[in-house]
């Protein structure tokens, strides 16, 4: 129940934000499917979804004035779930990481365009542990909060759609990495 409360508000405020500077443009919806390195001994690698929102600082009021870098905000959340076995049950390990930060984003060339993002995680997690009993064992819910640095290349298609690939390094309680495949589009 607490995930959902969570997706939900990350919802309002997506589109709450979208309805603020929406008519203006510079805000950016997008969807990532990543592959996430194992967060702790014996756990499998795994596969998530990521949906985010990148707004261009000038919509936001802040004046950044530069001819050759852009600067987004960026809120994001995820979903991963690694598992392992155990004896006469399988231990689950489910993060859902709440991202804000922000982006730095310069011109390679006319179609690319390269991207380093830096900011605050907050982790809700669920991870079982083995007692020692065969078939039985012990579930925790805590909130972790960490730094989580990344890099990405960002493929304009058009004005309205883009993709990206990217690499993010979560510094939190069980560390982990991701690398993914962005789809997106442009609020006009």
């Amino acid at each position: 129940m607490r995930k959902f409360v969570f997706v939900a508000l990350f919802f309002v405020l997506v589109f709450a934000n979208a309805d603020v500077a929406g008519a203006a443009g510079g805000i950016g919806i997008d969807l990532s499917g990543n592959w996430a390195s194992e967060p702790s001994g014996g756990f499998d690698d795994t596969f998530g979804v990521e949906l985010g929102l990148n707004v261009d600082f000038k919509k936001l009021g802040l004046n950044v004035d530069s001819k050759n870098t852009d600067f987004q905000g960026r809120i994001s959340l995820g979903y991963y779930d690694w598992d392992k076995g155990a004896p006469g049950t399988t231990l689950d390990y489910q993060r859902v990481p709440l991202f804000l930060g922000a982006r730095v984003l310069t011109s390679l060339a006319p179609q690319v365009k390269l991207y380093g993002q830096l900011g605050l995680e907050f982790s809700f997690d669920d991870k079982d542990s083995y007692t020692g009993i065969p078939g039985l064992k012990q579930s925790d819910s805590e909130l972790n909060v960490g730094l989580t640095p990344g890099i990405g290349l960002l493929f304009p298609i058009s004005n309205s759609f883009y993709a990206a690939i990217r690499f993010d390094y979560h510094i939190i309680s069980d560390d982990y990495a991701t690398l993914g495949l962005t789809l997106g589009f442009n609020l006009p």
